[in-house]
């Protein structure tokens, strides 16, 4: 195989990462997006380099210094855009492409320690509803399916890409279970509660003649609804419903861990359920929980510093 332009090489390895590693629709097109920034970066500096295959560590770091001085992109950002150089020219270099490792030496960029943005359980429940109002209200197959996605999402935990890629037939309304696949492909049965489950059949018998191999979740146009397009989605019930809160479909998984977590489960079992590889990944949800008792205890306890009158306080609770 030939490879000359940037694109060859760059079009190479997305078709290894899609084909060999299985890599999800959205990281193979954010490690994409992240190489052609590269190329572009490196054209437009004018460093002298005639392709990708050429860079040195200098290139890497100049790259880094300008996301974060010129474009000013979070830590997590930046994070993300050097994992996909490593992943790319340690390709090259296994596929003898290249006989060095521009990246060697720089991976001490920490991303900074942020919770996970989370909705309390009456902000949940408020979304949940005004969405069922709403389905109830217009009858109409889009309003359907924006109350089934979301319940869903929060009753699941599953990731927005798996929400994307789940089929009619990964649904067992009798096991009231889902099937998802993962990151990596690995499978994993995920527990649906009564909510999602109606809410998914009231949607899916507003669809004529489905088949078990089509898209649980479709667009305005009956192709499936894309991670983007749940994204759209969400900004716009969210917009309507004049929620101030920064939301992402990602923050119902969060939501779904914190509160699975919050009413008893080990969390082991909420490590399986959200697919996670290693357990170090599902603890930063103790920590949400640990900043809520925190809280608590600010608020109750005698020695917080707070000046509570705990004597008035059990008189109205006993009256």
């Amino acid at each position: 195989m030939k490879l000359k332009t940037d694109k060859d090489y760059i079009d190479y390895f997305v078709g290894y990462i899609t084909l060999e590693k299985h890599y999800s629709p959205y990281t193979r097109e954010n490690y994409q997006r992240s190489l052609e920034q590269f190329s572009e970066y490196l054209q437009d500096t004018g460093h002298g380099i005639t392709g990708l295959p050429s860079v040195t560590q200098a290139e890497v770091k100049g790259f880094l210094a300008y996301l974060q001085s010129v474009r000013t992109l979070k830590r997590i950002s930046q994070l993300n855009r050097l994992a996909a150089l490593k992943s790319f020219y340690r390709f090259l270099r296994r596929r003898g492409l290249i006989d060095h490792y521009p990246c060697d030496g720089l991976g001490r960029l920490k991303a900074e320690k942020k919770l996970p943005t989370f909705l309390s359980l009456q902000e949940i429940v408020v979304f949940l509803e005004t969405l069922r109002k709403q389905q109830e209200e217009k009858r109409d197959r889009l309003s359907a399916r924006n109350h089934a996605l979301f319940e869903l999402l929060y009753a699941s935990g599953i990731r927005v890409g798996e929400a994307a890629n789940l089929r009619r037939k990964d649904i067992d309304f009798k096991r009231q279970t889902l099937r998802v696949n993962g990151k990596g492909g690995k499978e994993r049965i995920v527990p649906l509660n009564g909510h999602a489950a109606a809410a998914l059949q009231e949607y899916w018998h507003k669809t004529p003649d489905p088949e078990p191999e089509e898209a649980a979740f479709l667009n305005r146009f009956g192709k499936p609804l894309t991670p983007r397009g749940i994204r759209k989605v969400l900004n716009k019930c969210c917009l309507e419903q004049g929620l101030e809160k920064p939301v992402s479909p990602h923050t119902f998984r969060h939501t779904f861990a914190t509160h699975f977590l919050s009413g008893g489960a080990e969390l082991r079992l909420v490590q399986e359920a959200l697919g996670h590889a290693s357990l170090s990944t599902t603890q930063i949800y103790t920590h949400i929980n640990w900043e809520k008792m925190k809280s608590v205890y600010n608020d109750t306890h005698p020695h917080s510093g707070k000046k509570v009158d705990l004597w008035s306080r059990r008189d109205r609770q006993r009256s």
